[in-house]
């Protein structure tokens, strides 16, 4: 990666070539929240639970999961949303100890299954579409079932029935994993971008329903500046509260990798040209998937950059599959475009 300052790091594309850059949207889990210490550890409560508690497999190792299963997963693409998630790694956990039991597939290790999924995802045909293939049906757990094993642990019983009425049959004591849950955004990276020319901005989510407000506002806290202070820039009224987006895409108007969400996103700010900021390999086939699709039928859409927050295998992997830049963390995005500057009048090598 090129060096940026003793704090921060990019890589950049050799040879990329983009000016004028007016729109930045971003994803949100992972790159403006840190979610390791809540979405994640309610995948992995909520696959234990419908392993051990709810399936009876009371056998099942312990841990049954441990983070990078999770990353292997996230980075096949197709699992972006942890729903989905959760109930792949229900049916695999319980196909292995169950309907695989002494079989030559209970012994495939998840590393393996997170590669063939990768194959699959990279093939048109991976995410639910291979696992309901590929996994005995009778050890997949229905799609609401997984919902609210993972929701159960993630929002605690009482914003569960705050948010959706609903009465937990799974956790009734988990207090809530949402707690938990980190800022990566604060004040300064919104007026950095401004002051480089970036002053349109929106998120594409793969959360939905209460989870964006949530998100929103707990976003939308990290972006003000102190009390008393005007905004360097507009805010908006949405659906999901006020904030510096001016546009907001949930998973229930399109899910990612669609692009339809991020021709959705560029015609409502009236993009020129802009980026989108992902961590996961949904995010990144998303932007992929709008230049090779969507952008080679309508040329009038404008050029988006796939910004992508990783490190390690996952970055290797994203520079491998055409990633624009890569950074290590949100913070890093203004020193990588200042970077990106340079490369424009001399390109990297």
């Amino acid at each position: 990666m090129h060096s940026l300052s003793n704090m921060s790091s990019a890589w950049i594309r050799p040879g990329l070539h983009i000016r004028s850059l007016d729109s930045a949207l971003f994803d949100v889990d992972g790159v403006l929240i840190d979610v390791r210490r809540s979405y994640r550890l309610a995948v992995m409560a909520g696959t234990d639970h419908l392993v051990r508690v709810v399936n009876g497999l009371s056998e099942a190792p312990t841990p049954l999961l441990a983070p990078e299963d999770l990353a292997a997963f996230k980075l096949a693409g197709g699992f972006n949303s942890d729903w989905d998630l959760t109930r792949l790694l229900a049916a695999l956990w319980t196909a292995r100890l169950r309907e695989w039991r002494d079989e030559p597939e209970a012994a495939i290790p998840l590393a393996e299954w997170a590669r063939r999924a990768t194959d699959a995802a990279r093939a048109g045909h991976g995410g639910v579409a291979w696992m309901l293939a590929t996994f005995p049906a009778t050890a997949i757990p229905d799609a609401d079932t997984a919902r609210w094993a993972h929701d159960e642990f993630y929002w605690g019983a009482a914003l569960a029935h705050e948010h959706y009425g609903h009465e937990p049959r799974f956790a009734p004591d988990a207090p809530g994993l949402v707690h938990n849950e980190v800022l990566l955004l604060d004040e300064t990276l919104l007026p950095a971008l401004r002051v480089r020319g970036i002053t349109r901005f929106g998120l594409i989510t793969g959360r939905e329903g209460a989870e964006v407000g949530w998100a929103v506002r707990h976003i939308s806290g990290g972006a003000g500046l102190p009390e008393g202070v005007a905004p360097s820039g507009p805010w908006y009224d949405s659906a999901h509260g006020r904030s510096p987006f001016a546009t907001i895409v949930p998973a229930t108007i399109y899910a990612k990798p669609d692009p339809s969400a991020l021709v959705y996103a560029v015609q409502a700010l009236g993009t020129r040209a802009g980026l989108f900021v992902g961590d996961s390999a949904d995010d990144l086939d998303l932007v992929l998937r709008y230049e090779r699709e969507s952008r080679t039928t309508d040329s009038a859409l404008p050029p988006i950059l796939s910004v992508m927050i990783a490190t390690g295998t996952a970055a290797r992997t994203y520079r491998e599959r055409g990633a624009d830049i890569i950074i290590e963390h949100i913070r890093d995005l203004p020193a990588a475009l200042d970077l990106l500057d340079v490369a424009e009048q001399e390109p990297t090598g």
